[in-house]
């Protein structure tokens, strides 16, 4: 069973790998100290399973869980100092965790149960699982997107994105002049992103509210939606109603 460590604390991170040297067919493949670092690693080394520390600074745990393809999700254990009415919630969606300090009677049978999991192929059901937990979590929204090529891993803020297009089977992300292909369909894009800050406004196109600078009308409220980086849309009658709530919330 192939393991990475995830904590932004050494010797946390250092109490899981001697730990883990008690389990002979456990393999650990690498440790990572902040968020970034960990989803670049569990895809480029697809861990079985995953000792993910849910406070970090930064990206935290859930983040990390929020920036992965559901079909790349490992199964997860998680290290927290949580209070108990955060951790029912892992309880309630069967999910394994281990509070801080660490327990050694309790982590073996993490272990075994990480153990079970991978042997019996479930690992897509706890995908699962971690996903319905997720989405009763605070901040719900994607902060950040994960785009992998052939030679890199890119993250990209949620907040750079100035305006999202639909390209085939992808969405493609508009940032300072960049453009990064995601493989999702625009309609869940849209689930998770803040409708406080992303407007759609064509069945193929989501700005960012912000950096609307100007509206010019076409005919039959349909209208250009000039932005911030000089790029213009064109908005459809059926997003209309979107858009003119959002003109007259005064809202950016």
């Amino acid at each position: 069973m192939r393991a990475l460590i995830v904590d932004d604390e050494p010797l946390a991170r250092r109490g899981v790998v001697l730990r883990l040297r008690k389990f002979k067919d456990v393999e650990i493949v690498g440790e990572c100290a902040d968020g970034h670092s960990a989803v670049e690693r569990i895809l480029e080394r697809s861990p079985d399973v995953v000792f993910l520390d849910i406070q970090m600074p930064g990206m935290d745990g859930f983040e990390v869980l929020r920036a992965l393809p559901v079909e790349s999700m490992p199964a997860v254990i998680f290290l927290t100092a949580y209070e108990q009415h955060v951790l029912r919630a892992f309880d309630v969606h069967a999910l394994h965790y281990l509070l801080k300090p660490v327990d050694d009677t309790r982590f073996a049978t993490a272990v075994v149960r990480a153990r079970d999991l991978v042997d019996s192929k479930m690992k897509s059901d706890m995908a699962q699982r971690v996903m319905k937990m997720l989405g009763r979590v605070p901040d719900q929204y994607a902060s950040r997107f994960t785009v992998q090529t052939r030679s890199r891993i890119q993250i990209v803020i949620a907040e750079d994105v100035e305006w999202i297009g639909a390209a085939g089977d992808y969405v493609e992300l508009h940032v300072n002049g960049h453009s990064f292909l995601v493989r999702e369909t625009m309609s869940s894009l849209e689930q998770r992103l803040d409708p406080a800050k992303f407007l759609r406004i064509h069945r193929s196109r989501i700005v960012q509210s912000k950096g609307i600078t100007e509206l010019r009308s076409i005919d039959n409220r349909e209208f250009t939606v000039k932005l911030s980086d000089g790029s213009e849309h064109r908005s459809s009658r059926t997003y209309a109603d979107r858009l003119e709530r959002w003109l007259s919330s005064g809202r950016t």
